[in-house]
C-alpha cells in the first residue's frame, strides 16, 4: 500500500509540474487529467498485484519432503553416526564413493577403483569437478585427510575397516589431485565393498586438523551430497536445501525436512494429517490400511537384516548342546513370524546372511519344528520345568517374536523368562561373557560383503558368546582371504550350511523395509536399499 501511495504521489506531482512549469503549453482539461491519473493508478495497482501473485506462485512452486524420525542426530558429521536414524538423516548430505549391490556397482564420488592382481593395492579415482557445499573442490587431499582421521583411533571415527585390515594400518599415496593409491597390509577380498561406503570430510573446513573429536566443525555439515544443511535444531528438526551445483544434477525437490517425532503413534497421526510425507510400516494391519488408500504409495523390499534367536555359549544350561537342539525343534518359524509381524512384513530366515547378501544361498536348509522330538530330548536331559532367560531390546518385532517363542517352549516343558533392556544396556549385555542369561533376540545388518559385518558376529570381533565350530571359524577366514568371487561363493555356501548344523543362531526372519509415502512423491522405489533413499536426488514431487 505504501508503494502504491508513493507512486500515486509521484504521478500527481508530475501532473502539477506539467501545468505550472510550461506556461505556453495548453493545459489539459481537469476531467482529462483525473482520467489519466486514474488510469495510471490502476496500472500501478495491476503491476503490484502481478508481482505479488508471481511471488506467491514461486513460493507455492517450491517443494518440500518431510520425513518423521524417532530420534535425532547429535552431530552433522557422518563419521560419528552409527545409528539407522543417523544414516538416514546424513544420507542426503554426504555421498559415498560407490555402492556394491548384488547385480551392479553404482558410482557416486568415485569415478573408478582398481584392485591389483595380488589384492594388496587399491587405486581410487575421484570424479572431476566435484565440489563441497561451500563451493570448494573435492580432491585426493580430502580423501587422505579422512583416512588419517580414521587411522587416529582416538577419534573413534566410523570407517576403521577402511583404515585398518586385521588391525594393521593401511598405507596411502597421493597419485594426483583426484587419485589415491592404498596399500593393504594383507589381501582382503571384502575391502573394496567396505571402501565403497567411505564418506569423505572436507579438509579445509577442519583446517587440516585430524583430531576431530568434539570439533565445532562437526556441526557445520559441509557435505558432498544433493542436499546441504540449512537449519538444525537439536531434537526438533533438520532442514536441508537442495545443492544446485550437485554433480549428479540439480535435485528436483527444494527442501528435505527431518522432523523429530519420537512416538510411533504420533508419527502416524502426523502422516494422516498431512504434516509428514513418509511413514514406516511395521504391522500387517497398517500395511493393509495404507495399501487400500489411493492417496498413498506403499513400498516394500528386503531390509538386509537377519532377526534371530542367539544362544549364549557361556550359559551353563547349554553345556549339553542337545538342549539347544530341543529349543530349535520346539519352534514354529512360520507361526513366530506371523504372530510377530503378520503377512508381508518379514520373510522366513534360513541363513546368517540376509536374502540380499552378495553370497546368500536361497537353498540353505530351514529349521523344521518337531515338538515330540523336542519333548524327548527335554525328558532325556531331565530338563522339564527348566527356566531359560532371554534378553531382548525395545524393537517391537524382536519383542513380539520372543512372546511367541515363550509359548512354544512351554509346550515342550521349558519356561522362558523375557528380560527387555534399553538400547545401551542391551548392547552391553549381549556382547559380554556374562553367564546369567541363556539366549537373546538380535537383529544385525547382513547386506553387502559377509566379512564386513556378519563375520564379526561369529569370530569374536563384535560378540564373544556366539558358538562357532572350528570348521565354521576356518570358513570365515577362508572367505576373507580368497579374492576369486566364484571360490568365495562356494566357501560361503558351505559356511551357511555349517552355521545351520552348529545351531549358533536360529535365523528367524528377514524383515522387509515397508513404508508409505504420499502418492505425489515419485522415485521412492528407484533404488531399493535400506535405510531409505540411497540417492535423494532421484526423488521428485508431482502434485
Amino acid at each position: 500500500m505504501k508503494l502504491k501511495n508513493a507512486l500515486l504521489g509521484m504521478f500527481t506531482a508530475a501532473a502539477l509540474l506539467a501545468v505550472s512549469g510550461c506556461q505556453k503549453a495548453e493545459a489539459p482539461a481537469p476531467a482529462q487529467t483525473e482520467a489519466e491519473t486514474a488510469k495510471e493508478t490502476e496500472a500501478v495497482k495491476a503491476e503490484a498485484e502481478t508481482a505479488a501473485t508471481e511471488a506467491a506462485d514461486k513460493e507455492q512452486e517450491e517443494t518440500t519432503l518431510t520425513i518423521p524420525m524417532s530420534s535425532c542426530v547429535t552431530t552433522l558429521n557422518r563419521q560419528f553416526e552409527i545409528t539407522e536414524a543417523g544414516w538416514i538423516m546424513m544420507g542426503p548430505i554426504y555421498d559415498e564413493l560407490f555402492y556394491m549391490d548384488v547385480d551392479e556397482t553404482r558410482y557416486y564420488l568415485a569415478e573408478s577403483y582398481e584392485v591389483s592382481e595380488d589384492g594388496l593395492n587399491v587405486t581410487v579415482k575421484l570424479k572431476d569437478g566435484l565440489t563441497w557445499h561451500d563451493g570448494q573442490p573435492i580432491t585426493a587431499d580430502d580423501f587422505i585427510f579422512t583416512l588419517e582421521c580414521n587411522l587416529d583411533t582416538n577419534n573413534g571415527a566410523g570407517f576403521a575397516n577402511v583404515a585398518f585390515v586385521n588391525d594393521q594400518p593401511v598405507s596411502y599415496e597421493k597419485v594426483d589431485d583426484l587419485t589415491v593409491k592404498l596399500t593393504l597390509p594383507q589381501a582382503s577380498a571384502s575391502y573394496a565393498e567396505a571402501l565403497g561406503h567411505f564418506t569423505l570430510m572436507p579438509k579445509h573446513v577442519f583446517n587440516g586438523d585430524t583430531h576431530i573429536v568434539g570439533a565445532e566443525e562437526n556441526l557445520k555439515g559441509i557435505g558432498s551430497g544433493p542436499y546441504k544443511v540449512a537449519e538444525f535444531r537439536q531434537d526438533e528438526y533438520l532442514k536441508l536445501d537442495k545443492y544446485e551445483n550437485y554433480y549428479g544434477g540439480e535435485p528436483s525437490i527444494d527442501h528435505v525436512i527431518f522432523k523429530i517425532v519420537p512416538d510411533e503413534n504420533a508419527q502416524e497421526v502426523a502422516f494422516v494429517n498431512g504434516e509428514v510425507d513418509f511413514l514406516e510400516i511395521s504391522t500387517y494391519d497398517a500395511l493393509q490400511k495404507y495399501e487400500a488408500d489411493d492417496t498413498v504409495t506403499v513400498i516394500k523390499y528386503p531390509e538386509g537384516r537377519v532377526n534371530n534367536l542367539a544362544i549364549n555359549a557361556f550359559s551353563p544350561k547349554f553345556e549339553d548342546r542337545r538342549l539347544v537342539e530341543a529349543v530349535f525343534l520346539a519352534m514354529d518359524q512360520k507361526a513366530i513370524i506371523e504372530g510377530a509381524y503378520g503377512k508381508g512384513i518379514a520373510e522366513p530366515g534360513n541363513s546368517p546372511l540376509s536374502n540380499v547378501n552378495l553370497f546368500y544361498n536361497a537353498g540353505n536348509p530351514y529349521y523344521e519344528q518337531d515338538v515330540e522330538k523336542a519333548k524327548e530330548i527335554v525328558k532325556e536331559l531331565q530338563a522339564e520345568g527348566t527356566t531359560l532367560t532371554l534378553v531382548t531390546n525395545t524393537n517391537e518385532g524382536l519383542k513380539n517374536m520372543a512372546l511367541v517363542i515363550q509359548q512354544q517352549l512351554k509346550e515342550v516343558g521349558l519356561n522362558l523368562e523375557i528380560t527387555p533392556l534399553e538400547s545401551s544396556g542391551y548392547m552391553e549385555k549381549i556382547f559380554s561373557d556374562d553367564t546369567d542369561f541363556d539366549m537373546y533376540m538380535m537383529g544385525y545388518a547382513a547386506a553387502g560383503d559377509p566379512d564386513n559385518v556378519v563375520a564379526g558376529m561369529f569370530d569374536g570381533t563384535w560378540t564373544q558368546n556366539l558358538y562357532s565350530s572350528e570348521r565354521a571359524a576356518q570358513l570365515w577366514k577362508d572367505g576373507r582371504g580368497t579374492s576369486n568371487m566364484e571360490e568365495r561363493a562356494e566357501i560361503y555356501k558351505e559356511l551357511q550350511k555349517q552355521v545351520y548344523e552348529d545351531r549358533s543362531i536360529y535365523p528367524l526372519a528377514f524383515p522387509n523395509y515397508v513404508f508409505a509415502v504420499r502418492s505425489y512423491v515419485k522415485g521412492a522405489d528407484t533404488i531399493r536399499t535400506a535405510p531409505i533413499f540411497e540417492d535423494f536426488s532421484k526423488l521428485s514431487i508431482e502434485k
